[in-house]
């Protein structure tokens, strides 16, 4: 019975995750991506502008508005390959119900996720060549394996993606800027968007990743999402995009 309840649980979550993915594509297929548009020097809403003074990097000395921080998020390189933690946090009436904490490994397209779950069980997944395969610790090994598209990834880590930021209207930004989050200068975009919802999200200017995300509804914490310990290219590289079987799906560096 057990083992049932899991086949069953790991059919929903591939076919929830399909669900997201599709329902963002298709929210993206009639909302244009952004162009760039060089903000007004007498703008009121200009944040400061980040260069050597600031000790930030160089490079990035755009002034960021309501109305060009998607465009500066969508010009940010952002890493190919590394290593990362991030734990993400439920909340219901303002009170903590649950929280997920992942190891990330991505190289060459390939993301690898081993997310700690609040019932205790460890769920696996790799995301590559538009295929998920997904397994559970101690399920004797079983691996569940179905077609992945886009953001994928992203929605396995329970994370928003830069497609949910770049989607988001115009006229909903209420707030942009340059700020530190655990220690890294990122990019900040804050929205009021359905339902009574404010979004927030930090992008790092260093490595272009989400590193922080908060959703408040009607004013209280909904979910909370940050990232630590990132590393740079991928320092990990034996067994990381490996089946249970033993089976290599990719090898980084080969």
């Amino acid at each position: 019975m057990e083992d049932k309840k899991r086949t069953v649980m790991a059919v929903i979550i591939i076919v929830v995750v399909l669900a997201a993915v599709l329902y963002s594509f298709f929210l993206n297929l009639f909302t244009p991506t952004p162009h760039l548009e060089m903000p007004d020097p007498d703008a009121s809403q200009s944040m400061d502008l980040v260069g050597e003074e600031s000790g930030w990097p160089e490079g990035v000395a755009v002034e960021v508005t309501p109305q060009t921080v998607q465009s500066l998020i969508a010009a940010l390189e952002r890493y190919e390959s590394y290593r990362r933690t991030v734990s993400v946090e439920y909340y219901s009436a303002g009170q903590s119900v649950g929280t997920v904490t992942a190891q990330v490994w991505a190289d060459g397209g390939w993301t690898r996720t081993s997310a700690a779950l609040n019932s205790g069980a460890v769920e696996h997944s790799i995301v590559g060549e538009d295929t998920l395969w997904l397994w559970y610790e101690g399920d004797g090994g079983r691996v569940y394996a179905g077609p992945a598209v886009d953001r994928a990834a992203d929605l396995a880590q329970r994370l928003p993606t830069y497609e949910d930021v770049l989607a988001l209207e115009k006229q909903s930004i209420t707030a942009a800027g340059y700020e530190e989050r655990g220690g890294q200068p990122c990019v900040y975009v804050e929205a009021e968007t359905a339902l009574s919802c404010v979004e927030r999200y930090w992008v790092s200017v260093h490595s272009g990743l989400l590193v922080a995300a908060e959703m408040e509804q009607d004013g209280t914490m909904a979910y909370s999402m940050a990232a630590r310990d990132v590393v740079s290219p991928l320092d990990e590289t034996q067994g990381v995009f490996t089946l249970p079987d033993g089976t290599v799906l990719y090898q980084p560096g080969e």
